[in-house]
């Protein structure tokens, strides 16, 4: 391609760059953004309420900015997330893949967003180009745990930037071709100016599993067991459903789903004609308890211990349709999120003290990682022989493992950024960037934003716990009534609860002049001075001051 003299390309990461997870990168020429994933946060630490975080957009919309088009490498949540939450605010072309624009209307039908609109979502197929403002795409195929996932070569006045997505080099995936090597190869010999890649396994060492592997231990575990085999994975993992469905039909057995987001995964499969469009082969799960457990496979969601997950339901014996027995098989086809290992560690307990047979990762093959190890992220260096490296995907370490690879391969131009810290590409060669402000934004379970300053009191108050006092005063200021003093999430005792009514006729004697909102915040201060004496722990506090007109004599 041809480069334009003094051009100036900016690459500025809104998301995933620093954590893992949020995916979400800007590339911008002049007043031209062209929008690379747009991904959610799932499981936000120290955070009560919070289902998930996407990216705040501010920069989409700094220095008169136009965002020409979203392109999707595949169709995972933290790829896919935030969606919703941008077409909201802005009208804009999203180019994917088939399987990962059917994921993504699927997304939006859930969220509610499609509903009286018509919104611009483009299926490309993998080898195809896309034009958007002065930025040329091409979709290369790249093996993941997503089929019809993508690596995007970005033509830019500035040269060509190409982004890895999520990918890792399986010569034997379980479904579909294998990462387009050649392509890449001759990208690298027409000349790739930066290049960005997924760091999420540059900590670990050598080469990643084959999903061709789990399932031949599938499998193994489904024609060696004589009862029900539950398995449980992530619901978008359609290699790993497909690899299930195999095993089911080698064996004689059907399938039985247990999450609404398995359902939404099988019809998506379906219609993609990744999974057979034979209505006989499912079970509904009403029916489980009536079926041969020889002759069922239950897929079920919840392998990380969440709450409402369907295995949680059978740890807990809380399914209405279905209850493990003795002997029962379970195999976790999938591996501990960090954060989620105790959840997990638990989840396995209950399992096991029911009699279940259970399998994961560490003790058999039936799982390997969607992401590249060292060795693969060295291979794709070698393809495409960058004059210049960014890692991106990854938490700080994870980054600084991935340079410190691109460096041992012989790259001289590397920079590690987190999100907000532009990288310029400029006249061959990459330079920092002005930083520019980055936030993120909370969502609740049903996808309405939350104020971060809410979740920091949510915080607090679990923490400290809540005191709530609420008097009445009539013009003079005097107290009409008794106080009334409660607790939340810790203890008032009687004694204490005294002193604190004394506090409050303190202060109300002491002032008679100020209006009510001026005496809750004295009040406030007063109470909770006298239960962090007592009790080491200062609450949140809550005082709620009405006034009301005092009752005439007689």
């Amino acid at each position: 391609m041809i480069t334009a003299s003094g051009a100036e390309v900016v690459v500025l990461p809104l998301g995933g760059c620093g954590e893992v997870g949020l995916n979400a990168t800007l590339v911008v020429d002049g007043p031209h953004a062209l929008l690379i994933d747009c991904g959610a946060l799932l499981g936000v630490e120290n955070a009560p309420g919070v289902e998930k975080a996407v990216p705040g957009f501010e920069p989409l919309f700094a220095q008169g900015r136009k965002l020409e088009a979203v392109v999707l490498t595949h169709g995972h949540e933290d790829h896919i997330g935030a969606l919703p939450a941008l077409l909201a605010e802005l009208d804009v072309p999203v180019f994917g893949t088939p399987l990962t624009m059917a994921f993504v209307r699927s997304r939006m039908e859930r969220s509610g967003a499609e509903a009286g609109r018509k919104l611009r979502l483009v299926e490309v197929p993998l080898g195809s180009r896309i034009e958007a403002g002065p930025f040329a795409v091409e979709l290369v195929r790249v093996t993941h745990s997503f089929p019809d996932s993508a690596a995007l070569a970005i033509d830019t006045r500035a040269g060509r930037i190409l982004h890895s997505g999520d990918f890792k080099l399986d010569a034997t995936p379980a479904y579909g071709a294998p990462t387009d090597v050649e392509r890449l190869r001759a990208l690298g010999d027409e000349g790739v100016a930066l290049l960005l890649s997924d760091s999420t396994n540059a900590e670990a060492h050598g080469h990643s599993g084959s999903e061709a592997d789990v399932a031949l231990e599938i499998d193994r575990l489904v024609g060696t067991a004589d009862r029900r085999v539950i398995v449980s994975l992530f619901a978008s993992h359609l290699h790993r459903v497909r690899a299930v469905v195999d095993a089911a039909k080698k064996h004689g057995r059907r399938i039985a789903l247990l999450g609404r987001a398995l359902e939404r995964t099988w019809q998506i499969g379906v219609a993609q004609k990744i999974l057979p469009n034979d209505p006989t082969f499912l079970i509904a799960s009403e029916h489980l308890a009536a079926v041969d457990p020889k002759r069922v496979i239950v897929l079920a969601t919840g392998s990380q211990g969440e709450w409402q997950g369907g295995l949680q339901r059978l740890a807990m014996a809380r399914d209405p349709n279905l209850r493990l027995a003795p002997k029962d098989r379970v195999v976790l086809s999938t591996r501990a999120i960090p954060g989620n290992e105790r959840a997990v560690s638990r989840l396995r307990n209950h399992l096991l003290r029911q009699g279940v047979e259970v399998f994961h990762d560490r003790m058999a093959p039936v799982h390997c990682s969607g992401h590249a190890y060292p060795d693969e992220q060295r291979s794709l260096i070698d393809m495409v022989r960058p004059a210049a490296f960014v890692p991106v995907h990854g938490e700080r370490a994870m980054l600084e493992a991935h340079r410190r690879i691109a460096e041992a391969a012989g790259i001289a131009k590397t920079m590690i950024v987190e999100d907000g810290q532009p990288v310029v590409l400029r006249d061959g060669g990459i330079h920092p960037g002005e930083p520019e402000v980055v936030t993120r934004r909370a969502l609740d379970s049903s996808g309405r934003i939350l104020d971060w300053s809410d979740v920091r009191d949510r915080n607090r108050i679990s923490r400290r716990g809540l005191l709530v006092a609420s008097l009445a005063i009539d013009e003079a200021n005097r107290v009409v009534g008794q106080p009334a003093v409660t607790a939340r999430g810790r203890t008032l005792t009687l004694a204490l609860e005294a002193e604190l009514r004394r506090g409050i006729a303190e202060v109300m004697t002491d002032d008679d002049r100020s209006e009510p909102d001026v005496l809750a915040g004295r009040l406030r201060s007063r109470i909770g001075l006298i239960v962090k004496d007592r009790t080491n722990v200062r609450p949140e506090v809550e005082v709620h001051v009405v006034r009301v007109r005092a009752p005439r004599e007689g």
